[in-house]
């Protein structure tokens, strides 16, 4: 054992040398940097020696298993502590350039080797006056061009908008703009393509297909305004995710909007993607079976229609038709797409939903094989903790599996 701890004191020794050569070449912030890599290297290495870390391996090793590595310097490590970062946050950034005309508050770090500016979060004086900014600005990207930084971003809130002429005069360009905030980008390497990302490429739609719990029929609305109104065109209840909606949820959101009808979703039949559409957006269409509460099927048994609601400002009117009748419209007919997409959705309600044990379905029953066949088809939506961080995702995965 001491013939290892002497070994490994050997290395710190080299390792800090490495850390002590940097602080005389790159200067008192960068040093400081080096040195405290260079540090957290060495006591692992010393760590290892006497046995407290799982070998050499540990070196490169994350996340870092000695509390020494904690990016606070506080002798907790992350996980002890429970603190929750985004998943492009460094797990040890450096420390901040007090030479950076910008509060700490206002600059985030990300894994990329990139640097996001939010406006919103500078002080009057430094946001102001067009012209300070443009100085400040200036003086921040010279900093990080010398520290070797990648993608810039820049959220600028529209309360500070005035300062947008100063950030393009810099290079930089618009990646995205939602309500209340633009989003700039440039790319600090003069000598390398841009690696940034575009801005957001597709819209998310859903259509709800719905069948009745006793004829099999198909939920359908005519809507007042649009290109389906103008062809007089019955269609499924439609629409758009919302931000952080998941497609299941839009679905359910949507049918209630729409006809005021509560559902349960039940899968995905089937997808479709297009390009060229709005501000040459493409767009993701999902057809999503959903399945009615039950509070339906009882007001059924009693005697009780299903009651629409179709929503005043945007559906003409709602209905039950047979789906066939649905499938031979005119559009659709004329269209190999929709004769595809129309196909998959008779063959998922042929055999229907399974209500209260019952199936309402159309056409004629066919062998219990193909049956089992048809109701194995889509994708079934499964709402999974992340695991390696706080929170939950959808997937959705081949109802076969």
């Amino acid at each position: 054992s001491l013939i290892f701890l002497a070994s490994a004191m050997k290395m710190s020794k080299v390792l800090l040398s490495i850390a002590s050569t940097a602080l005389r070449q790159a200067g008192a912030f960068q040093a400081r940097n080096a040195c405290r890599i260079n540090a957290s290297a060495a006591a692992t290495a010393t760590a290892a020696a006497v046995g407290l870390v799982g070998g050499a391996t540990s070196l490169c090793s994350t996340p870092q298993p000695l509390a020494m590595c904690s990016n606070d310097g506080s002798g907790e490590s992350s996980s002890t502590k429970a603190v929750v970062k985004s998943i492009d946050m460094p797990q040890n950034p450096p420390e901040h350039n007090p030479d950076l005309p910008f509060p700490e508050s206002s600059l985030r770090l990300d894994t990329y080797n990139g640097v996001t500016l939010d406006v919103s979060k500078l002080p009057p004086s430094s946001c102001d006056d067009a012209a300070t900014f443009d100085a400040h600005l200036a003086k921040a990207l010279a900093i990080w061009a010398a520290e070797e930084k990648r993608g810039i971003w820049i959220r600028a809130p529209t309360a500070q908008s005035h300062l947008i002429p100063a950030i393009t005069s810099q290079g930089f360009d618009f990646q995205h703009a939602a309500p209340g905030e633009a989003v700039l980008t440039k790319w600090l390497p003069k000598h390398q393509e841009s690696r940034l990302p575009h801005g957001p490429t597709h819209q998310v739609g859903i259509g709800a297909l719905v069948l009745h719990p006793l004829t099999g029929q198909m939920l359908v609305v005519q809507e007042r305004t649009g290109p389906a109104a103008a062809r007089k065109l019955w269609k499924m209840p439609t629409g758009l995710t919302d931000p952080g909606e998941d497609v299941s949820e839009a679905a359910i959101r949507e049918l209630k909007e729409e006809t005021g009808l509560d559902c349960v979703f039940d899968r995905i039949v089937c997808f479709r993607q297009a390009h060229g559409g709005l501000f040459n957006r493409s767009d993701m269409f999902f057809v999503c079976l959903c399945k009615l509460a039950p509070k339906y099927e009882e007001g059924l048994r009693e005697g009780k229609d299903i009651e629409l609601l179709p929503q005043e400002e945007e559906i003409l009117c709602a209905d039950w038709i047979d789906m066939e009748d649905y499938a031979v419209q005119g559009v659709w007919i004329e269209s190999p797409l929709y004769k595809e997409m129309n196909g998959a959705m008779l063959k998922a309600a042929k055999h229907g939903i399974e209500y209260s044990g019952e199936i309402a379905a159309i056409g004629e029953q066919s062998s219990k094989e193909d049956k089992e066949d048809d109701a194995a088809h889509g994708f079934v939506a499964k709402n999974l903790p992340v695991g390696f961080r706080p929170g939950s995702n959808t997937i959705y995965v081949s109802s076969k599996l």
